[in-house]
């Protein structure tokens, strides 16, 4: 945590004292090294609760955030723009390190609000003219939710709930039919004047498809999940049941999955999509396939995977034709873990475009199966560098099925040697430290040490980048313990102060 307040407050020094004072930047990018390579040996799970950080379950004492001034600050730059919480994968892009830095380093503009989210399923929960957002910045490795906000009014009946839900749903007062309609549903009491409301919904949604009226079956929708919670197994459950059959309708799901990215609460709506299996699916896989808005792409793509179906319908979709289609299909595989997965996806390693290797990369990383990861380790020389550094950091995990072996780090030092991307270039050393075999520790002291007098009278090579020595020295350290000190020892003394500072940690 204290590295993203590090780097945090180093963007917010840059941009007071200007782009073009390069020590400053120095600073930045040393660092968004710490955090990236902090981030390499763990995820971050943050929350902001009662004032506190709350690290992976663990309040962080509020004497140490107090006293300790860049804790202290990104609190505050926390609370400033609303955070409840910080989620970032191991393994995280730089790249989006450095946006999430960026964004609680940005001065808040006036008219922003602060955040609510709700993870609370309620009657009332959807109930508002602006739902506020869900997320404040959301990328393939980082999530930020807003802090939520205290309610003050107080939770109504069931009955009150459902026509107030249904009131905001539908044209017109309070009076309208599906208001009345929704009203006798919750008062029932028997078989009968439950079964004789229902046959009144039925006839509403039959009215509500035929207009197109999203608003109004949604309505209906979350009110029968709401009342058939309320009643349990009561009497009046056989008739809500012959309801929630009716709406699972094709054209009543297409317009319930319209309605989708703008529910707030989405716990009763996707517990009806779960209810109507592989067909709620493929509705909201075409809808993921043609919205535009980045938001409502991420509230299908996260209703899907939290549905947990149609693994059948993806496959099918990583061979169509489209880049888009193709780049979702392998994410959404992925993110669900689905079995075999890796095999459909592997031939795509080779395809032509970026946006789709770096897709699949990303979820055979997810993934994690022996043949996933040595699908990876072959992308090691890819032209595009982010694919090289997902690679880069595949050789550093091993699979946790049966046969899985560790890879050899000749392929890997070698790509080193031609790397030319920074990032790159850390998460392969980070990677040769954790393979930690023989080879991968001779590599890495080569890259430490300074390089020895060639014995045919040529001139000594310079030595490395100093980040490249830094590193290589933090990888020993992983690989082999207290045991590699003593061939590191004269470092201490080294002229580069960076690498010196580093070696002198090794005692720390």
């Amino acid at each position: 945590m204290r590295a993203l307040a590090l780097l945090v407050d180093r963007i917010v020094t840059l941009g007071t004292s200007g782009a073009s004072d390069m020590p400053e930047r120095a600073a930045v990018r040393d660092a968004l090294r710490l955090l990236a390579a902090r981030i390499r040996e763990g995820a971050m799970l943050c929350r902001i609760i009662d004032g506190q950080f709350v690290l992976a379950g663990e309040a962080v004492d509020r004497g140490l955030t107090r006293d300790d001034p860049l804790l202290a600050g990104l609190l505050q730059r926390c609370f400033v723009h609303g955070v409840g919480g910080i989620t970032v994968r191991q393994g995280a892009a730089p790249g989006e390190l450095f946006t999430l830095a960026s964004m609680l380093a940005s001065a808040p503009r006036g008219d922003d609000v602060v955040p609510f989210s709700s993870d609370t399923p309620t009657t009332l929960s959807s109930i508002g003219a602006e739902p506020l957002p869900r997320e404040l910045l959301r990328s393939w490795s980082v999530l930020v939710t807003p802090a939520e906000r205290p309610t003050a009014h107080l939770l109504l009946t069931p009955a009150e709930g459902l026509a107030a839900i249904s009131a905001t749903m539908a044209d017109g007062a309070g009076a309208s039919p599906t208001v009345v309609a929704l009203t006798r549903l919750a008062s029932s009491h028997s078989d009968e004047a439950a079964n004789a409301a229902v046959d009144q919904l039925v006839q509403l949604l039959d009215d509500a498809e035929l207009r197109g009226e999203a608003r109004v079956v949604e309505g209906i929708a979350r009110a029968c999940m709401a009342q058939l919670h309320a009643v349990g197994s009561g009497s009046t459950r056989l008739a809500l049941e012959r309801l929630l059959r009716r709406l699972q309708h094709r054209r009543t799901l297409e317009l319930l999955g319209e309605r989708l990215p703008e529910v707030p609460d989405r716990l009763q709506l996707l517990t009806l999509f779960a209810r109507a299996g592989e067909i709620a699916v493929e509705i909201l896989v075409n809808q993921l396939m043609r919205v535009q808005d980045a938001t409502a792409r991420r509230a299908y793509f996260d209703s899907i995977v939290s549905l947990d179906l149609g693994a059948t319908l993806l496959f099918e979709l990583v061979r169509d034709p489209r880049w888009f289609v193709v780049r979702n299909a392998v994410a959404l595989l992925g993110e669900m873990g689905v079995e075999h997965a890796d095999i459909a996806m592997l031939p795509l390693v080779a395809h032509e475009d970026d946006r789709i290797r770096i897709a699949v990369s990303r979820s055979l990383l997810r993934l994690g199966t022996v043949k996933a990861l040595a699908g990876l380790h072959g992308l090691i020389d890819d032209r595009n560098a982010e694919v090289r550094r997902i690679a880069a950091a595949a050789y550093g995990l091993t699979s946790t099925a049966s046969g899985s072996v560790r890879p050899p780090a000749a392929r890997l030092a070698m790509a080193l040697e031609r790397e030319t991307d920074e990032d790159v270039a850390l998460e392969m050393l980070a990677s040769l430290g954790r393979l930690g075999s023989a080879d991968a520790v001779q590599r890495l002291l080569r890259i430490a040490l300074p390089p020895q007098q060639p014995q045919d009278g040529t001139e000594r090579p310079a030595p490395r980048e100093s980040y490249l020595r830094v590193a290589a020295i933090e990888s020993l350290i992983r690989a082999r313990g207290q045991a590699v000190v003593p061939a590191l020892e004269g470092l201490k003394n080294d002229p580069d102060p960076d690498v010196a500072a580093a070696a002198k940690r090794m005692d720390a």
